[in-house]
């Protein structure tokens, strides 16, 4: 029998180590930054380019869009539109870190879009990546696809609606929860690949 290969190994560490480096990352940030509000500020603001976290976290932005595009490449139980989706929405974090925000209270159309474009695609990829067969796990199959959308839906079109009046007092906060679901959803479905590859021999990672 054919042997199917679900997920590669380089997929498996790329997608845990994603979520460890962008969360890690602004943790960190914050926490040397004592004037800095998370429940009203975005992360953002901790990479403009007049604090003293600029250099660290936009390369941790950067060392995580590797870890998207890695996770596109090999997580190859993740149907080709899903992992399209998570490749370009590597390449935007990418271009979030080029194009940082000039100051903590600035913002260029370049940055702003770039990490919209990055928000949607981390939310529709699961829908997008969906399988219909039964040799993969249930979150890749139909409805595990869509509620894993729907679910990170709810957060980032909660945070663009935020976002869109930067007055609003909880940004911060509300762009926390968005983008921490959508920086560990990909090892959530990577680890159910890899957990289905594990008890079927028809599916082995491999390096």
């Amino acid at each position: 029998m054919t042997k199917i290969v679900l997920v590669r190994r380089p997929a498996i560490i790329s997608s845990l180590l994603a979520p460890v480096l962008f969360i890690g990352g602004t943790v960190i940030s914050e926490a040397v930054t004592p004037t800095y509000d998370p429940i009203k500020q975005t992360i953002s603001e901790l990479a403009a380019l007049d604090t003293s976290t600029h250099l660290f976290l936009t390369t941790l932005f950067v060392m995580t869009g590797i870890c998207h595009l890695i996770t596109a490449v090999y997580a190859t139980g993740i149907g080709l539109p899903g992992r399209t989706a998570i490749f370009i929405a590597g390449l935007m974090t990418f271009a979030v870190a080029i194009f940082p925000l000039p100051t903590m209270a600035g913002s260029t159309p370049e940055h702003r879009y770039s990490a919209m474009i990055g928000f949607i695609l981390l939310a529709i990829w699961p829908v997008l990546g969906m399988r219909r067969s039964k040799k993969y796990p249930w979150l890749i199959r139909p409805w595990g696809a869509i509620f894993g959308t729907a679910l990170l839906g709810v957060f980032c079109f909660w945070f663009l609606g935020v976002w869109a009046d930067l007055s609003q007092p909880n940004i911060g906060l509300v762009e926390r929860f968005a983008a921490d679901m959508e920086s560990l959803w990909p090892a959530v479905v990577v680890v159910a690949l890899w957990r289905r590859s594990r008890r079927d021999h028809r599916a082995i990672p491999v390096a």
